[in-house]
């Protein structure tokens, strides 16, 4: 599967670069993705409140209530500000990852010798 096949891909440079390598790469994998993790469920999370304050303001809207419509252009706004902020953290925490692949190199097509 697609895992055999990247694991043959790290395991090809831990012979020719680094004899620990592969230990590395999976102590930074699960030391880091939980943040990644943690991350990606705020920005779902603030998508789906950013989601629900449209619909009250396109409610809002159709009844013709002025200050409903107001009051939701606020709370989008603010969910709106909150959400690029957690974007934010996200996209820092991959170029964080991207920055350990491009330490380790560029990543050979490896030959599964099984």
């Amino acid at each position: 599967g697609y895992l055999n096949c990247q694991y043959t891909q790290i395991e090809a440079l831990e012979k020719d670069k680094n004899p620990h390598f592969i230990v590395e790469v999976i102590t930074l994998y699960f030391r880091d993705s939980p943040n990644v993790i943690a991350a990606l469920e705020h920005e779902f999370i603030g998508a789906i409140k950013i989601s629900s304050e449209l619909t009250k303001a396109n409610t809002f809207l159709q009844a013709g209530n002025i200050e409903g419509i107001k009051a939701a252009l606020r709370d989008i706004k603010k969910e709106h500000s909150e959400l690029r902020a957690k974007f934010e953290t996200y996209f820092q925490l991959l170029q964080f990852v991207c920055q350990l692949m491009r330490q380790a190199g560029p990543v050979e097509q490896a030959v599964n010798s099984s």
